[in-house]
């Protein structure tokens, strides 16, 4: 069976007057169906970048991206099946939406967009998709700014839904919302999930959020993947120095470390990054082969690492 969502080596490097900017740089990964994959990183590695190439608001520049091991292409018809197949979930629920639509209109937009039903089936449609996300056909007579947060993000689910997309793309989308509405979106996530097999590429910054709601836990710094595994493999037997430095960083006791990094100093520059390993200059093991060589994801237990030291020891 084709995984939902196979990228390799993809990438996506902007021409600036410096240089190349590389925002991707060589992602290979893929998502089943009914996973969840969550993708974490400082802001400015390109998590957002690569789920915008994903769902295809940008053209990668090189390698190749598969959607149920077909690669889409850039013409309208192409656009259209992507756009039924994979859909975004975006970090501000007030931006995403348009505060001149009616709830309705907005999660009937991309059917009527696709040229899909009359206009009492896509009511219909958006009548049915609104209830299963926990809203009310009151609901869709409001305009956004008479909805909560929590309800205006269901409604950005509910729209992404209306196609009955295979994979969605969630970035960030939890990051705006109280934390009791967090966990209130993150289980209608879940259960959603199961109802209807969805995957899931969960892009967010705090860790202790993708923990919860993801399979496997992809970490990824200056464009590239630098450890992958199972989520609680990689949460516990942490094998990168930068996803200790991450784990380690968050406010909770039971999640740190004492011998873990401490991350300091910020993201270089992608368009000058440092030599061999991306990593090397903030990283408290570093050595001279750090700064020749710049190290691939290996299989190291149950994880991928790109450490040269990730087993020393």
């Amino acid at each position: 069976m084709n995984p939902v969502l196979r990228t390799e080596a993809l990438e996506l490097h902007h021409a600036t007057a410096r240089g190349a900017l590389r925002a991707v740089d060589g992602i290979t990964l893929e998502i089943a169906k009914g996973e969840t994959l969550g993708l974490v990183g400082e802001s400015g590695c390109g998590k957002s970048t690569l789920a915008r190439c994903i769902v295809g608001i940008q053209n990668p520049t090189g390698g190749t991206l598969s959607i149920e091991g077909v690669h889409p292409g850039t013409s309208r018809a192409t656009r259209l099946e992507r756009a039924r197949n994979v859909q975004m979930i975006f970090q501000d629920p007030w931006g995403a939406l348009n505060p001149r639509l009616s709830v309705e209109r907005i999660i009937t937009e991309p059917l009527q967009v696709a040229g899909i039903g009359t206009r009492a089936e896509r009511r219909a449609a958006a009548l049915a998709i609104a209830q299963k996300v926990g809203l009310s056909p009151y609901h869709l007579e409001r305009l956004p700014h008479e909805l909560s947060g929590g309800q205006r993000q269901r409604v950005s689910i509910a729209r992404a839904l209306v196609l009955n997309p295979n994979l969605l793309v969630c970035d960030e989308a939890v990051s705006a919302l109280d934390v009791s509405v967090q966990a209130q979106v993150l289980n209608l996530l879940l259960d959603l999930q199961k109802e209807l097999g969805l995957s899931y590429l969960f892009i967010s910054h705090d860790l202790a959020v993708v923990r919860y709601i993801a399979n496997r836990i992809a970490v990824m710094y200056l464009g590239r993947i630098v450890e992958i595994g199972p989520a609680e493999d990689v949460w516990i037997h942490r094998l990168h120095p930068y996803t200790q430095a991450l784990i380690n960083a968050i406010p909770d006791e039971a999640a740190r470390q004492d011998d873990a990094p401490i991350l300091e100093g910020d993201v270089p520059s992608p368009v000058n990054p440092p030599s061999g390993c991306p990593f090397r200059t903030r990283c408290p093991i570093a050595r001279t082969e750090c700064a020749e060589s710049r190290p691939e994801l290996r299989r190291v237990g149950t994880h991928e690492v790109a450490c040269h030291f990730a087993d020393a020891g």
